[in-house]
């Protein structure tokens, strides 16, 4: 076993959210990722450092706002096989298209590259549907003062 340290830097953005930190695992899953079967590790607040025990095998951490955007609102990191404790650093970043999602810090991994684009592509929508059932809400509202 080996120790992965997750700070989560202090940030205006997403700070009275708790974020959710998951990692790879088939064997007891709770929860699937971007097609990944993961189980929870923890909570981390905004300005929080916390270490979680994992497995040596290669593996992904993930870490998501909540359940419900999982699909769009999320981040991981591939970790390597191995025994050595590894430490990772980031916070959420200001982005309406996925939900201001936690971002790891000095990733150049082109997998998680690509996730982010295709993050902001599937929450693009969800965020025109929004505005367009505020502004049909706001009408209807003002329609209804006038009468």
């Amino acid at each position: 076993m080996r120790q992965l340290t997750i700070k989560r830097e202090k940030s205006f953005v997403g700070c009275l959210m708790k974020m959710k930190v998951y990692v790879e695992d088939a064997t007891a899953p709770e929860l699937e990722i971007n097609g990944v079967p993961c189980r929870k590790l923890g909570d981390i607040k905004n300005g929080e450092e916390k270490t979680f025990e994992i497995g040596n095998n290669a593996m992904k951490v993930f870490v998501i706002a909540d359940k419900l955007s999982k699909g769009y609102c999320n981040e991981f990191v591939n970790i390597p096989e191995g025994e050595e404790d590894v430490s990772f650093s980031g916070r959420p970043r200001f982005n309406l298209l996925n939900g201001n999602a936690f971002r790891f810090d000095g990733v150049t991994d082109e997998e998680v590259l690509q996730n982010r684009k295709e993050s902001a592509k599937k929450g693009a929508p969800i965020i025109i549907f929004s505005v367009i059932i505020g502004f049909i809400i706001g009408f209807a509202l003002v329609a209804l003062m006038q009468l």
